[in-house]
């Protein structure tokens, strides 16, 4: 198939385009530099043509959200993966797989439509602990990181608790601080060529990690105090990269009433339905919106707080200064993300981190994932919140799946993309996997998911 969008205005700040009006040249699923000719055009005269947009943070998929879609607290499968289609998204990355949840997450991941899938593995230090503290035992932690996320079907390392901690003073000996731990982790990130996540907390915030070597996960809930928010805005400033974590003015919907805990063998449980900090929203408003923006990408800081159907009110609060004004009650700073802002951080950005090479611009050789918006007739992208969230056409691998603001193409072809690491298994793999009910095999992703996976090199 060969199309060409004809007329439109094209916005890419990963190319340098803003705005400049240029058609687009579409072979099969690739962006080309040219065409002889067609068989579609795609009039886009009057629209704004864009990159899909990738979601760094949905977690859509993890263990326990079914409980929650129980309650009625999140959107199905599928009413998620069309309401990210007609918004223009065409990846979301999950961020909470475990070694024991692989094949439980990518079931849930291929229930979702439309949308290309990833996830980031969850690092639980704690099966490591030993491993951790000797110091000529890192090449092996290395080789075992490498192994696991190419064997779960990963894209990159995640971390919950950047430490080693036991309740039983029996274990005081396997216990390891966080800044030691933080050593580890960036001889870890070198070695995979690739930067660890953390989900942030106020203490990892204070302790001031390696900006080149972590990406802050969910920035915006652990901002509960202004020594912290200060403490953000320099690592921000020093290159740290971040995902905003945006939060609503008032705690809704009072996830109080239905506490989810989850076991994962941590410290302590995991919590899904944690209420953030009363300031935190307006903390990261103000992080967002006067500090350094190249390295912040955009997302919001759950489902259950900021569901996908809520984003289009979130941007508006970056772009708005008097939507802000309206909802929050009270003067924040009147700095506004631009058309091209935006883009960044839901597109170029996001790619970048993901290892998307080919995804997040539109030069020759991108897939062709493209979202076009209507722009008003002064060619301003604004109002963000009626235009700029709204897709009216969207193509993912260069076919049509959203046409005139609906969805045309419910069955479109779908991918699970995991990084190759070419990591081989060792002595730490086999220590983690010694105490499981079942054998180590049974940990790893399993062929009859029915799962299209792509790997990414």
């Amino acid at each position: 198939m060969r199309l060409v969008i004809r007329g439109g205005k094209v916005f890419d700040p990963g190319s340098g385009w803003d705005g400049e009006e240029q058609d687009l040249f579409i072979q099969d699923d690739r962006i080309v530099a040219q065409l002889d000719d067609w068989d579609q055009v795609i009039a886009a005269q009057g629209l704004a043509v864009t990159p899909a947009a990738i979601d760094l943070r949905s977690p859509a998929a993890g263990y326990g959200q079914n409980y929650l879609r129980l309650w009625g607290c999140l959107p199905t499968p599928q009413e998620l993966g069309e309401t990210y289609a007609l918004q223009g998204y065409t990846h979301i990355h999950e961020p909470f797989l475990t070694l024991a949840t692989a094949n439980y997450v990518h079931r849930e991941l291929a229930a979702i439509p439309i949308v290309d899938t990833s996830a980031s593995f969850l690092l639980n230090l704690r099966e490591m602990d030993i491993w951790f503290k000797a110091a000529d035992k890192l090449p092996e932690v290395i080789a075992a990181g490498a192994y696991l996320v190419e064997h779960t079907r990963t894209l990159n390392l995640r971390v919950v608790e950047p430490f080693i901690r036991y309740r039983q003073d029996f274990y005081i000996h396997r216990t390891l601080s966080t800044e030691a731990v933080l050593a580890v982790l960036v001889e870890l990130a070198d070695s995979l060529d690739s930067r660890i996540i953390l989900e942030t907390t106020p203490e990892l915030l204070l302790l001031s990690p390696a900006p080149q070597k972590f990406h802050l996960a969910a920035l915006g809930p652990a901002l509960v105090n202004d020594e912290v928010m200060d403490r953000a805005s320099q690592l921000l400033e020093a290159g740290m990269s971040a995902d905003m974590g945006l939060l609503p003015p008032v705690r809704q919907p009072d996830s109080s009433k239905l506490p989810v805990k989850i076991d994962l063998g941590w410290f302590q449980p995991f919590h899904l339905t944690a209420c953030p900090e009363p300031d935190a929203g307006r903390r990261i408003l103000q992080v967002a919106l006067a500090g350094r923006r190249d390295n912040l990408a955009f997302s919001a800081a759950s489902l259950l707080h900021t569901p996908v159907a809520s984003l289009p009110l979130l941007v508006s609060w970056l772009t708005e200064p008097t939507v802000r004004q309206r909802d929050w009650g009270e003067v924040l700073p009147e700095q506004a993300y631009s058309f091209q802002d935006w883009l960044w951080s839901t597109r170029t950005l996001p790619a970048k981190h993901l290892g998307l090479a080919d995804r997040g611009h539109l030069r020759p050789g991108a897939r062709a994932d493209v979202a076009m918006y209507d722009l008003p007739p002064d060619g301003n992208p604004a109002p963000w919140q009626e235009n700029s969230v709204r897709c009216r056409v969207l193509l993912k691998a260069g076919e049509i799946v959203v046409n005139n603001y609906q969805l045309v193409a419910p069955q479109v072809g779908k991918a699970t993309f995991y990084r190759g690491t070419g990591g081989k298994t060792n002595q730490l793999v086999a220590d983690i996997c010694q105490y499981r009910s079942f054998r180590p095999e049974n940990l790893w992703v399993q062929p009859h998911l029915g799962v299209h996976w792509q790997q990414v090199a």
